[in-house]
């Protein structure tokens, strides 16, 4: 199967790895005599402390082949019954193609009592799938501190990333340690404030340090992508000097060239077998962007796109179009080649997902590259090949509003290969993300029902979540899904009739027509009597709300999914004899603006003309990102509409 040289054990047969054999010791920092430590005052709230956490990367060779030790080495102070039972089972995942090597543990307790860990009482478990190492350690109570390490044995791998931070568990000292031979000169960076040293040489070694002091906690916290905060350090191997001392190796330029090959190169029986399909397709004549969709939706349709197709020739096109199946790569190589038939100008595009560690310039970690995409310099749209929900010109919105790295084809005669550079990947523009809702309202002659008829007009981002329902579903889910869709404005109503659903296919992201979702609802959970007053919870009408607490102060931007609106107008019809005493409470106006123009807001207004009240609501979130410092107000705006979603007009006789 044709892939990118990613892992080690292919690329070490390019280098000489020339290493002096000598005695590996893991552990630096293992006390023959523990003590008990203090812990800074910031963190003694905590359940627990990584008063350590310790990690070393040691490149060694053995006999003729090279592995990577990494050590694992923590001590943890335990605050309370929580602490406790984070850590009187330690976990250590076993991982394929790897050994655990060196185990060591032991609890040393308030009161100076030492319990160590013996091999007996280390078991190893499958829990969802995955294997572990585990063992129980006594002594665990509170003002106690647990320390354990471990070795993990792996074949060579040429990049890499440590992770000190998460939401559970505050490190007062982080060290990080980086160990090769002396002639593998690595690149190590430190990120959101964790520093790292420039390498040194001491004997037949060179060595990189880092380290951190008082990392907090970091939470996921809502409307945030946190990731990319967290404290980390990435590092790669940069230069062989037994080789070529001036040659910097696994750049983005040399990435960017064996990529194109890889996705771009076809063997006569291959370009043979992409003829004969291209032959049947019969793409109707368009401009460049119909042609774009027209050639996705073919193969998205007709081919199964399968991630976790692993099979050695999964990506092999002749085999594909014969099978109707491929992987990932398999998909963007199939693309590629049509579209080469078409003579359509794309870039290949390795993209940064918002949500997860960015692919950095100045550090080539090839590990960072997961999404592709395919950029077309004409439409200046995308699409996401393996992407079956989605069509041109939508890609996944996590990866728009991010970086990629884009592969421009440059052509040397009858050669092409391509030269790598960074760039923005575009959003759509917020116009086109809608989650907008039409809803009338009246009662029956009894006053004891709410009779609704809505409709809901969801456009760009704001149909992904549901427009594949209508394509990959069996009729019957489908079915069971529209009436929750359409409930959710009605209460609990399970009285759903007269459903009507308009442009439920995925080509109709092309065009961006509005995915509509309508029906009439009989409910009797959004109003009551109270003697002669009728009750109405007017503001449920908009679906609901969530309610934003911060108990703890906020660390992280506001970032969304995508930049939306939310417009909705619902016409309510009082009953005749009947009154509105409290139409101003439907009047919200909680707005911030750059400028003239409104950059998040909620706004409702409620009029009143005879016995029609017209309420209009318009929510707005135009930015993908609101800086820390305006988070408060973001808040408000998102309150706002679960304060909406409260308001209860009272309906009295005249």
């Amino acid at each position: 199967m044709r892939k990118l040289i990613f892992t080690a054990a292919c690329l070490l047969a390019a280098y000489a790895v020339n290493a002096q054999r000598y005695t590996y010791s893991p552990l630096t920092r293992w006390q023959e005599k523990p003590v008990l430590h203090s812990i800074a005052d910031s963190f003694k709230t905590e359940s627990a402390v990584a008063i350590l956490d310790e990690r070393k990367i040691h490149y060694r060779k053995e006999d003729k082949d090279m592995f990577v030790y990494t050590t694992y080495h923590k001590i943890i102070k335990i605050n309370d019954d929580k602490g406790i039972e984070m850590f009187n089972k330690i976990y250590v995942p076993v991982y394929y193609n790897a050994a655990i090597q060196d185990i060591k543990a032991r609890t040393l307790t308030a009161g100076g009592k030492l319990y160590t860990l013996t091999e007996d009482k280390i078991k190893e478990i499958e829990e969802d799938e995955r294997r572990y190492k585990l063992f129980a350690l006594d002594g665990v109570e509170k003002g106690a501190e647990v320390e354990y390490s471990y070795s993990i044995k792996k074949p060579l791998s040429v990049f890499g990333i440590e992770i000190f931070q998460d939401g559970s568990l505050p490190v007062q000292e982080a060290v990080f340690t980086l160990i090769a031979p002396n002639h593998l000169k690595f690149d190590a960076k430190g990120y959101n404030g964790f520093n790292v040293s420039a390498d040194s040489v001491i004997g037949e070694e060179r060595f990189i340090d880092g380290n951190a002091a008082n990392i907090p906690t970091l939470e996921d916290e809502k409307y945030s992508m946190r990731d990319k905060y967290l404290k980390r350090v990435e590092y790669k191997l940069s230069y062989n000097l037994s080789n070529n001392s001036d040659v910097r190796l696994y750049t983005w330029k040399e990435f960017a060239k064996k990529a194109y090959g890889v996705y771009t190169t076809r063997t006569p029986k291959e370009q043979k077998a992409v003829d004969g399909l291209f032959s049947k397709m019969k793409i109707a004549d368009g401009d460049e962007a119909h042609t774009i969709l027209a050639v996705e939706d073919y193969v998205k349709t007709n081919f199964n796109i399968d991630k976790k197709l692993i099979s050695e020739d999964g990506d092999d096109l002749e085999k594909i179009i014969r099978t109707k199946a491929c992987n990932d790569g398999g998909s963007l190589r199939l693309l590629t080649a049509l579209y080469d038939k078409l003579n359509i100008n794309y870039q290949i595009v390795f993209a940064s997902s918002r949500g997860d560690y960015p692919l950095d310039e100045e550090l080539e970690n090839w590990n960072r590259i997961d999404d592709m995409l395919l950029y077309f310099p004409g439409t200046k749209k995308y699409i996401s090949p393996v992407s079956v929900e989605l069509r041109y010109p939508y890609i996944s919105p996590v990866l728009a509003g991010g970086r990629g790295l884009f592969l421009k084809t440059l052509s040397i005669g009858n050669l092409k290969t391509a030269i790598g550079s960074f760039g923005d990947i575009a959003m759509e523009p917020f116009e086109e993300h809608a989650i907008n809702l039409q809803a009338s309202l009246r009662f029956n002659e009894s006053l004891d029902t709410l009779l609704i008829t809505s409709k809901q007009i969801l456009k760009g981002y704001g149909a992904t979540s549901y427009r594949p329902i209508y394509v990959f579903l069996p009729k019957d889910k489908q079915d069971e899904a529209t009436k929750e869709i359409i409930k959710s404005v009605g209460g609990e109503s399970t009285d759903v009739s007269n459903i009507k659903i308009e442009n439920t296919l995925l080509p109709d992201y092309f065009d961006n027509k509005p995915l509509i979702i309508g029906g009439d609802i009989k409910s009797a959970d959004m109003m009551e009597r109270a003697g002669n007053k009728v009750l109405l919870k007017i503001g449920e009408i908009i679906g609901p709300q969530v309610q934003m607490y911060q108990e703890k102060p906020r660390q992280l931007p506001v970032e969304l999914p995508y930049p939306h609106v939310l417009q909705r107008t619902v016409q309510l019809q009082i009953p005749d004899g009947y009154s509105i005493k409290n139409l101003k409470d439907a009047d919200m106006d909680i707005s911030y603006k750059d400028g003239d123009t409104v950059t998040m807001g909620f706004t409702s207004t409620a009029k009143q003309n005879g016995q029609q009240v017209e309420i209009i609501i318009n929510e707005t979130y135009r930015n993908l990102t609101y800086p820390l410092s305006q988070f408060e107000d973001f808040k408000k705006v998102i309150n706002a509409a679960a304060d909406f979603n409260k308001v209860v007009f009272v309906l009295e006789k005249k």
